[in-house]
């Protein structure tokens, strides 16, 4: 599951990331052609989250398998920036110990045009980390290094 993209939902019961789509592409650069990597937000609608929560491509991780989630800033070896990271621990459908790995990014309109506003990105990681401190129930473990 290395370099994927996903749409992080909170529901009612569980934590649901949902596969986005993305695609690599040739652009000239000033030394040559460079391939970018360009992500296609697709985050669903009311209408379709149950739809999106049954996609293959999607990862369930229910509130009672959730072991902890711990929030920090950390270094990203894709973007070779600080950013903000969000580690969860739980256990799969078949009890196994499962961790992932993921940046925080923020969604299309929260950026200045290509670049990613420092500022920005920080007052988006902390509304997430509001949002998670509020829909996580009491027992799970949070820890948040921001």
């Amino acid at each position: 599951m290395k370099n994927q993209d996903f749409c992080l939902l909170l529901t009612k019961h569980s934590i649901v990331l949902i596969r986005e789509k993305s695609r690599n592409e040739i652009y000239p650069g000033a030394f040559g052609y460079t391939s970018v990597h360009i992500r296609e937000h697709d985050h669903p609608s009311a209408d379709n989250i149950d739809m999106a929560a049954l996609d293959v491509h999607s990862i369930v991780i229910p509130y009672d398998r959730l072991k902890s989630i711990h929030f920090h800033r950390g270094f990203s070896s894709s973007t070779m920036r600080r950013e903000y990271v969000i580690l969860l621990r739980y256990l799969d459908a078949s009890r196994k110990e499962r961790r992932l790995s993921a940046v925080l990014t923020p969604p299309p309109g929260r950026t200045s045009g290509n670049r990613l506003d420092r500022t920005e990105a920080s007052k988006y990681a902390m509304e997430v980390k509001g949002i998670l401190v509020e829909a996580l129930p009491d027992r799970s473990v949070f820890v948040a290094d921001v």
